[in-house]
C-alpha cells in the first residue's frame, strides 16, 4: 500500500483525470469531507511546496 503522501498525490491525479469526489470517497474508503480536505491540501502544496515533486508540477 502506498504511503499517505503518495495516496494523496494519486487522489489529486485521479480527480484531475475526471473522477468525482464521491467516486474517490468509495475508492479510498474516506468521507467526502476528507477527500475535499486532501484535494485542497494537495492543490496548496502544488503552489508552495519546495518538494521536487511539486516543483516539477509547477514548471510543467
Amino acid at each position: 500500500m502506498a504511503n499517505k503522501a503518495e495516496r494523496n498525490r494519486e487522489m489529486l491525479a485521479a480527480y484531475e483525470a475526471g473522477r468525482t469526489i464521491e467516486q474517490l470517497s468509495k475508492d479510498y474508503g474516506l468521507s467526502v469531507a476528507s477527500i475535499g480536505s486532501v484535494l485542497t491540501g494537495e492543490r496548496h502544496r502544488r503552489e508552495v511546496s519546495p518538494d521536487p515533486f511539486y516543483r516539477a508540477l509547477r514548471q510543467s
